[in-house]
């Protein structure tokens, strides 16, 4: 009897545990791409929201820029050809409204540099078509990648035109949240067009082409893209400074003890830590993608949630979290990791309207996500980046 008591007192103290952690502040969202169905048009939309309602997340972070594509009432780019509705439907717009009729906080989720895959079909007024000598090249003169056509970081018209992209959304739309997406090189052989090699010698009093391994070079391509993101701070200060700046970064395989050995570092030119450290950032979203049913990935994705703990400075770090095989006893897993590691929050990607939705739901309402919970404040907010106390 004795036994049993202590064996039920375990029981409940485990649950109760479980349930304060759960009802914690924290950041619950998820991306919902335009590939698939979640936002392109109104039923979509509506389900979509539904599902975050009733699964007690607290955010949702809308593609509006897939690639050089517009799922809003765009200043300067094409409306999506895949937005299943008349002209008169807005995404962003009608997305808006409905999140935040739900009390759900909504954010626009940008691919910045990359503006078209492989394969696709460039339509009518792309950017791509409007300045082909924006395209980044690789050091053999190819302007595609296996991710698919960036625009060069290293080119100024490039970093004021994403930057005029975002005060459009931000004087049109009342959003949470800028998402970062794609906001990195392709590689290390990227970064040759003609314009930024030339900008790169001139400052330098350098001639000819540099290797793809060229420190000076690698350090002024690093520089191009950490300039785009404070470029775009500066400019989200100004017009709304009340609104998160948040990015999609870098998590490749485990974690290495020095962020300069990182992918995100060495070979994208993604240094994500000193936007943090910086204050660049709100918050950010690393992508550990990593599969929870296999060992080997599940110890990267511990790595990880160490490393951007360890890299936040001061700042909000949300573990993106991938859906494997619809396993949703296997993101429950990964959520309470995050938990134990004191994430601030996760991301899932990617929400879509398939027939595992509503299993994953159901798993994670019975469990981590038991009671709804709002999202942690910022205390930094409404402060100068030089005056954020971070060291």
């Amino acid at each position: 009897m004795t036994r049993f008591y202590l064996i039920a007192f375990l029981m409940l103290f485990a649950l109760s545990i479980n349930e304060s952690s759960a009802s914690k502040a924290e950041f619950r969202g998820i991306w919902v791409h335009n590939w698939r169905t979640g936002l392109l048009n109104k039923a979509e939309v509506d389900a979509t929201i539904k599902w975050a309602v009733d699964t007690n997340m607290n955010a949702v972070i809308v593609q509006v820029r897939k690639v050089g594509d517009a799922y809003y009432d765009s200043a300067y780019e094409p409306r999506a050809a895949n937005i299943k509705s008349d002209i008169s439907f807005d995404p962003l717009a009608y997305s808006i409204a409905q999140a935040k009729a739900k009390g759900l906080e909504i954010h626009a989720w940008i691919n910045v540099f990359r503006i078209a895959t492989s394969d696709i079909h460039l339509i009518p007024g792309h950017i791509a078509v409007q300045h082909p000598e924006w395209l980044s090249k690789d050091s053999d003169g190819n302007t595609s990648s296996s991710d698919g056509m960036f625009l060069d970081p290293g080119i100024p018209e490039v970093r004021s035109y994403i930057v005029s992209l975002i005060a459009d959304i931000l004087t049109k739309y009342d959003v949470d949240g800028i998402n970062l997406d794609y906001i990195r090189y392709p590689g290390k052989k990227w970064g040759y067009n003609n314009i930024a090699v030339k900008l790169f010698n001139a400052e330098y009093g350098r001639e000819g082409i540099p290797s793809p391994d060229d420190a000076q070079w690698c350090n002024w391509r690093r520089k191009q893209v950490t300039e785009t993101v404070r470029a775009i701070r500066a400019e989200m200060k100004r017009l709304k400074p009340n609104v998160t700046l948040s990015a999609a970064t870098i998590a490749w395989g485990a974690c290495p003890t020095e962020f300069t050995k990182t992918s995100a570092y060495a070979h994208l030119f993604q240094d994500w830590r000193s936007w943090m450290k910086d204050g660049l950032l709100d918050a950010n979203m690393p992508m550990i993608y990593q599969d929870p049913a296999v060992s080997k990935s599940n110890t990267n994705f511990v790595s990880w949630l160490n490393g951007s703990k360890r890299w936040s400075y001061g700042r909000h770090t949300y573990s993106g979290l991938m859906v494997f095989k619809s396993n949703a006893k296997g993101i429950e897993k990964q959520i309470i990791q995050s938990r134990n590691k004191k994430m601030d929050g996760f991301v899932g990607f990617a929400f879509s309207q398939d027939n595992a939705a509503s299993a994953i739901s159901k798993q994670l309402k019975s469990g981590v996500l038991l009671k709804s919970t709002a999202v942690p404040p910022m205390s930094w907010k409404n402060t100068s980046v030089k005056d954020s106390g971070l060291k």
